[in-house]
């Protein structure tokens, strides 16, 4: 509540007052212990005008001039005991404030902050833009930054912002609205001296994303991507002038058109690129409006994989250039098609390594060179990670930098400053979403996100509990990379949004959203955009030094070679059994982002989707985050998750699931939630829901109301339960492996912990929960096998369904017909019994005891061990199989009444695979 009390005093600062300069003041950065910098500031042939706190936490004050501020002691990782110690002590530290300082004033306006650790006076002339002062033996440092205002307004969740030059004094700015469970394209014109009215270009809607473009002929359009009878497709409303014309379709095809990009050429025409699935596979596609019409589609990829997030740039001599990153190799690289006249010429590689090569942008200087940026992280990236992986590839947000590259004359250059090594210590790594732009002076400007832990020193290793992005902006001189300039208000997941565009007079525009998350908890607030002018650095221009672009050579060691063919084999493979015929769906049903509290070291939600789509070839993704601490507790969140869910489903070939998580401590323990419907509404915590007088009950009730499932995960931690609730209609599966944690199956089972070892009780150890003690109550629950936080590849939910869609595989999990496994492992179990067949996960009632079971298991390589257990007892043991085996097993003394039976396979390399059992009832 005093965070948003402080907001309200922050004074609006009018961007048409060029006199109007910016300053972020850092305080306390040589503390070694938290202490007041409490202090006022004065202005002398010049006012302050606004001032608002850097990293806003709940003690700061800011009333006119005056603050309340202090370092406060930092948050240190805390160790758990399945993580290696760290070799030194970890070190104690401090977190620092600052003030977004707003001044009317020119050159030799002075100001003077007066704190309770010194007072700082320096002359606004003497703090140019792209440096760094420091004062009170550095204690103090002061920078210049951009002078923002907020444009959305009140009474909509806002994100996903663009902006656009009008061609005069002036510019565009447009974003997602939402509210009641309906979103809109917003637009805003300041017209070189005020903000005109927000006008909606859709009305309610379900809309994903917005770019704008200036047409060169007096212009405007606006192209969103929007769905409508189950498909996402793009729109286009164009502003004459006066006023914005009709909504004109763009995309008809099957699949989802997402992801547009917009630039206007020399022509006076407009190029749009975007990505489409067309026969269940990503391309990057454009079209062209030539001042009357568009023309038709016009794939520009070529790769038989699929293709992401199209860049698009114009040069001054009627070049196109299109960059997008692709799958083409089995690893994101970013490649080029420029075009001259008619058509499209050869593809060009920009950053071909076995790196995670990504999110290009593209932008062309005054030369007509090219200038890309784009996101690198390791080697294997979305390949084998998880807790008991001994070799571990690159988890999905492991590291994160910005690489930079420049194309002339049938050539890449890299500029002689690297960007990545030019930026401040404290910004360096775990750098996003480059946005490149030319100003009309020469330079080449790099806008980006950067995240700010809560917690410095989180192993990459650990999932981080709570983050921000903060947005820079950086500009190339010809020698060398300004020190960035802070950009207001821009703290948020990494995903929120942001446009940077060039006007009229040459100068750049930004505009972004920001979630008004704190630093205290950092958790989403407020969806708001903000804009801003990017203040000019001093200092003349010059040629760009540029230096020979150099590939590194890198060698990978793939765990898993013949994978697109193991992929296949399940893919093709047809379950015929008791009439029906059933195929094998992969996926996973436990992953989380940025969105959850805990997911800062997951990455964005679209990065995710990409994982699923490509590093792991999945058929579904049942994506849970966390409901409370920000997530889908709060609707609009719940909004943005579910919409993804269908701006990622892919007829035919990809179909995620409607869900998230509910965290309850043992023994309640969490569960992840799903649907097959979008639309429904979280159930947050239930006071007292660990009592058993109340226990799962509301949340069954609920479940049942919504047409929903729940299944419990890592059921033997501190996360798990003690099995005191089971509804077998809404709770139908159990997730036997984590490759985040461990085995649930039960101590000492492969891959489980052991309860003398703490090193190998990830989450806590709490043997109640292991899943045969679920089965030993009775409860019928079948198996799946997921992922949870950081791990990648290593944990398959395998359905066994009868069609390909969202209610075929809640059909497949509500019957049980599910098995878990860590490769990509058939297991066919079935029953055969009084001349009718039985899948697992069913329930049979037997006439007679003479019943068999069929086993076959299509590994990865040969299988070690194949056991066959009824009633926690081991039955049957085979040893030392080829990589196939197909056999019968008949119990010789079944026992009367009902008995479980389920099938566990190990192979020769340490993949595993768990069927859910086949309860058998015996007269």
């Amino acid at each position: 509540m005093v965070r948003l009390v402080l907001l309200c005093l922050v004074a609006s600062v009018p961007l048409a007052a060029q006199e109007s300069i910016s300053f972020l003041v850092r305080m306390g950065l040589t503390d070694p212990a938290p202490r007041s910098w409490d202090g006022s500031v004065s202005a002398v042939a010049g006012k302050v005008t606004g001032l608002r706190s850097w990293r806003p936490r709940g003690a700061d004050r800011i009333e006119g001039t005056k603050w309340s501020l202090a370092t406060t002691k930092g948050q240190k990782f805390k160790y758990r005991n399945w993580e290696p110690e760290p070799s030194s002590p970890v070190p104690d530290y401090v977190y620092t404030p600052g003030l977004f300082m707003t001044v009317e004033g020119g050159p030799d306006t002075r100001l003077t902050l007066n704190t309770d650790q010194g007072a700082v006076s320096f002359r606004v002339g003497d703090v140019p833009v792209g440096e760094r002062k420091l004062y009170l033996n550095a204690a103090v440092s002061v920078e210049r930054a951009a002078g923002a205002e907020s444009v959305s307004g009140d009474g909509y969740e806002n994100g996903f912002a663009d902006v656009v030059g009008d061609g005069k004094a002036g510019w565009w700015v447009a974003w997602v609205g939402y509210k009641g469970w309906a979103n809109r394209v917003m637009v805003r014109r300041f017209d070189g001296a005020a903000w005109g009215e927000t006008e909606e270009l859709t009305g309610a809607s379900d809309v994903y994303m917005v770019r704008l473009a200036y047409d060169g002929r007096g212009g405007v359009w606006a192209v969103w991507s929007e769905q409508k009878d189950g498909n996402f497709d793009l729109y286009a409303r164009r502003y004459d002038g006066q006023s914005w014309g009709p909504a004109e379709r763009m995309t008809a095809a099957l699949g989802p058109d997402i992801h547009p990009a917009l630039a206007n050429d020399s022509d006076g025409g407009v190029w749009l690129a975007w990505q489409g699935f067309r026969n269940e596979q990503s391309e990057i596609l454009a079209r062209h409006w030539d001042g009357e019409r568009w023309t038709g589609e016009e794939v520009v990829s070529v790769s038989d994989s699929d293709d992401w997030n199209p860049a698009i740039a114009t040069d001054a001599n009627g070049g196109v250039w299109i960059a997008w990153d692709t799958y083409d190799k089995g690893d994101y690289d970013v490649v080029m098609r420029g075009r001259q006249g008619e058509r499209f010429g050869e593809l060009i590689q920009v950053a071909n390594t076995p790196r995670y090569e990504a999110y290009p942008s593209i932008a062309c200087d005054a030369e007509g060179r090219v200038w890309a940026a784009w996101n690198e992280s390791d080697m294997q990236w979305g390949k084998d990670t998880g807790f008991l992986v001994l070799r571990p590839a690159t988890q999905l947000y492991q590291s994160r930098w910005i690489r930079t590259a420049v194309y002339g004359n049938g050539a890449w250059r890299s500029p002689a400053a690297e960007l990545e090594a030019s930026l401040p210590e404290d910004l360096r790594g775990f750098n996003d979403f480059p946005r490149l732009r030319a100003d009309g002076a020469g330079r080449v400007w790099a806008v980006f996100r950067h995240r700010f832990l809560k917690q410095r020193e989180v192993p990459p290793t650990a999932a981080s509990h709570r983050a921000a992005w903060e947005t820079f902006a950086t500009a190339f001189d010809g020698r060398g990379w300004s020190t960035p300039t802070p950009l207001p208000a821009t703290q948020g997941r990494s995903d929120t949004g942001l446009g940077v565009a060039k006007l009229a007079g040459g100068a750049l525009v930004a505009a972004w959203a920001t979630d008004n998350r704190d630093y205290d908890e950092f958790f989403f607030e407020k969806g708001e955009i903000f804009s801003a002018r990017l203040p000019e650095p001093p200092g003349k221009i010059v040629e760009a030094r540029l230096k020979p672009y150099v590939r590194d050579e890198l060698e990978i060691f793939q765990n898993h070679p013949n994978e697109a063919e193991d992929v296949a084999r399940v893919r093709e493979y047809t379950v015929d059994a008791g009439g029906k015929q059933y195929k094998i769906y992969r996926g996973d049903m436990h992953r989380h982002t940025e969105y959850s509290h805990d997911g800062n070291n997951d990455g964005s939600l679209n990065d995710t989707y990409r994982y699923a789509l490509d590093a792991a070839n999945f058929d579904y993704l049942g994506l849970s985050e966390h409901h409370s601490s920000g997530g889908p507790n709060i609707e609009y969140i719940n909004w943005l998750l579910q919409q993804r869910v269908d701006v990622f489903s892919v007829p035919r070939r990809f179909t995620p699931l409607y869900g998230y998580e509910r965290g309850l401590s043992y023994p309640q323990g969490h569960r992840n939630v799903f649907f097959s419907d979008r639309g429904n509404p979280t159930f947050p915590n239930v006071e007292n829901e660990n009592d058993p007088s109340v226990g799962a009950k509301p949340l069954y009730a609920y479940l049942k109301k919504y047409n929903g499932i729940t299944m419990s995960h890592t059921s033997a931690t501190g996360m798990g339960t003690d099995w005191r609730d089971n509804d077998p209609e809404v709770e139908p599966l159990v997730e036997i492996y984590q490759g985040d944690r461990v085995s649930a199956e039960y101590e000492g089972a492969p891959k489980a912990a052991v309860g003398n070892d703490v090193t190998t009780q990830a989450g806590g150890f709490k043997p109640k929960g292991y899943v045969w003690n679920a089965w030993a109550k009775g409860y019928k629950l079948g198996v799946q096998a997921s992922s949870d936080h950081l791990s990648t590849h290593v944990s398959y939910a395998n359905l066994i369904a009868e069609e390909h869609s969202r209610e075929g595989l809640m059909d497949a999990i509500r019957k049980r017909h599910a098995y878990a496994s860590t490769d990509n492992i058939i297991l066919d179990y079935r029953l055969k019994a009084d001349g009718k067949e039985f899948i697992q996960g069913d329930i049979v009632d037997v006439a007679s005891p003479r019943f068999e079971f069929r086993i076959k298991v299509v590994g990865t390589g040969p299988i070690k061990q194949i056991d066959v257990i009824r009633n926690n007892e081991f039955m049957l043991n085979l040893q030392n199989q080829g990589s196939t085996v197909d056999f019968a097993y008949a119990d010789q003394a079944p026992v009367k009444g009902e008995s479980y039976y389920y099938v566990r396979v190990q192979q020769a390399n340490g993949q595993m695979a768990w069927s859910s059992p086949i309860w058998v009832r015996v007269p």
